[in-house]
């Protein structure tokens, strides 16, 4: 009897390191892949804001083309503004995953987040950059269609 429980409590000991070492691995995946998942957001960020630029500086007052290659210019605007809030809804999606994996929030109730998406977390990740990033598309969303070309 003694035998079996030497044996029951070893292999209990065994489990238990061997889960809390898999739980870290897994933590340092997420981590890894969120840190990925904001290079590709800021990156995509930057191109549009460049595209946009580009369009401003191409697109007259009343959107006739300055430039043959406005068109273009804003096929990459658009399709990095489309990037770009894919890898923000990624990004927001690891963040929770992370979260429920540790548990969910500080308190430990596992509930919602607060006033935003990822407005509390226990997670590690820059929330704030994103979250400024996201922001900032926003308000290039909304000043787009002033200077968006027109064609005649």
């Amino acid at each position: 009897m003694k035998n079996f429980l030497l044996i029951t409590g070893s292999l209990a000991f065994l489990a238990i390191i061997s889960f809390s070492c898999t739980k870290e691995s897994s933590q340092e995946q997420r981590k890894a892949n969120l840190d990925k998942t904001e290079s590709l957001l800021l990156k995509s960020f930057q191109v549009v804001k460049s595209n946009d630029d580009s369009l401003l500086v191409h697109v007259g007052p009343g959107g006739q083309f300055t430039d043959p290659r406005v068109m273009m210019e804003d096929s990459l605007y658009h399709m990095n503004d489309s990037l770009c809030n894919s890898y923000y809804l990624t990004y927001c999606e690891q963040m929770m995953d992370g979260d429920n994996m540790m548990g969910g929030n500080m308190m430990g109730g596992g509930t919602m987040h607060g006033s935003g998406m990822m407005a509390t977390h226990t997670f590690m990740g820059d929330t704030a950059t994103v979250n400024q990033c996201y922001r900032d598309l926003n308000l290039i969303k909304q000043a787009h269609p002033a200077h968006h070309p027109v064609k005649h």
